[in-house]
Formats: structure tokens, C-alpha cells, sequence
């Protein structure tokens, strides 16, 4: 936020798992907002069963494949300063767990796993993640998948924990053709694209009436 008096408060990007079993347990809301978002869209192509000719050369097989990075910062400072207790054991790795958990299944789906096969059970479902969100502000809530962390850490308490570290976090925006019409974040993604339609409509306008005032000498 800016130091500035009478501006605006910046809201705080998050990433939250809505899991049914524990849904704060991997709640992320970022202390200090990344400087840089970099978003990387492609456009979805074909099944790989299949073959693209020229009479699919404008086909579109869907939202694109969108991915995105950023990098997040944590730092104990001010906690230290204030004395919080949890900050002078932990320093900030309590916030980097939260972070690494959204890469980890549950640790009763993994204790529950291991007892089927222990009990001879044949065949086991890959872990099911719960659903991840990426939320910059009102206009951008996306389902997305966690492709990679990279922890970077800077600064140590007397114990090696961490009291400082920044994250880059990649993310795949998980779109209509990824998930499930019965899955909560395929009713998200279409929201996110009919935002995006509008907004596109909108600059589109702005755009004509522009163009048109400059026609008219205005």
C-alpha cells in the first residue's frame, strides 16, 4: 500500500485450496503483493490423435492454454520486531509450508493409501489435489494447477529457520476444457471468460468512439 496519504488501499493477491477436509488449512494471502505477473497464452490445439490440416487453420479448440508466474515474497521483520512469539522460533517457514502443502496430498489420504495396500488392495487412484485458486483482485479468480516452487531463501535465525525468502511460483490456469462440467472451477473459468468478453467489448467501444471522434475532427 501505497505511504501516500488519501490512497487507495491495494487489495492482496491470494492463493487458496478449497478442501473439504480442512478449508483454511492452505489459505496463502500474499504479505506483499508480487511487482510482476508474466502470463504466457497459447492456443489450444487439437487432440494429439489427431491431425491439423489447412481447413483447421482458424479452428479453435478451446480457451487457451494459459500459464502464469510470479514471484512471491515473505519476511519476519516486522513480526520480530513486535515479538511475535511463533516468528522468533519459525521465522517465516510456517508461511513457506502453507506454500509447499499446496504440492503435497494429505497426510491421512497418504496414511489411508498405504493401509490399503498393506491390506492387498490391487489398485489405488492417484491422490486427488483439492481445487486451487489464484485470486488477483475481483476481475481474475481462476482455477490453477501448481506447476513448480522455487524457494529461495535469504536470512536465518540462530535455529536455520528461514526469516526471509522469496517464491516463484508457476501456475497452469485450469480453463472449461481441463475440468469437469460438475467441477466448481469450470463454472469459475466461464465467469473469468465472460469477464474478460466484456472487458474486450468494452475497450472495443471505447475504441470506435475514439476513432469515430478523430473522423470528426473532434
Amino acid at each position: 500500500m501505497s505511504g501516500f496519504p488519501g490512497s487507495p488501499r491495494t487489495l492482496r493477491g491470494a492463493v487458496v485450496a478449497v478442501d473439504s477436509s480442512g478449508p483454511l488449512s492452505r489459505l496463502v494471502v500474499f504479505q506483499y503483493n508480487p511487482d510482476q505477473v508474466v502470463r504466457t497464452l497459447r492456443p489450444r490445439g487439437p487432440a494429439s490423435s489427431q491431425s491439423s490440416g489447412a481447413a483447421d487453420a482458424h479452428r479453435l479448440w478451446g480457451a487457451p492454454v494459459e500459464t502464469v508466474s510470479l514471484t512471491v515474497s515473505v519476511d519476519a521483520t516486522d513480526q520480530l520486531e513486535r515479538g511475535d512469539p511463533v516468528a522468533a522460533l519459525t521465522g517465516v517457514a510456517p508461511q513457506l509450508a502453507v506454500l509447499e502443502m499446496l504440492l503435497y496430498p494429505g497426510i491421512a489420504t497418504v496414511v489411508e493409501n498405504t493401509a490399503m495396500l498393506l491390506a492387498g488392495t490391487i489398485e489405488i487412484l492417484p491422490m486427488e489435489s483439492p481445487l486451487t485458486l489464484l485470486i488477483w483482485g475481483p476481475g481474475r479468480v481462476v482455477p490453477v494447477r501448481i506447476e513448480s516452487l522455487t524457494i529461495t531463501e535469504e536470512s536465518f535465525s540462530p535455529e536455520l529457520f528461514p526469516t526471509r525468502a522469496s517464491v516463484q511460483m508457476s501456475a497452469r490456469v485450469l480453463s472449461y476444457n481441463d475440468l469437469s462440467v460438475s467441477d466448481a472451477g469450470h463454472a469459475l473459468f466461464l465467469v473469468h471468460h465472460v469477464m474478460k468478453e466484456t472487458m474486450a467489448l468494452v475497450a472495443g467501444a471505447t475504441a470506435a468512439v475514439t476513432v469515430a471522434g478523430s473522423a470528426a475532427g473532434v
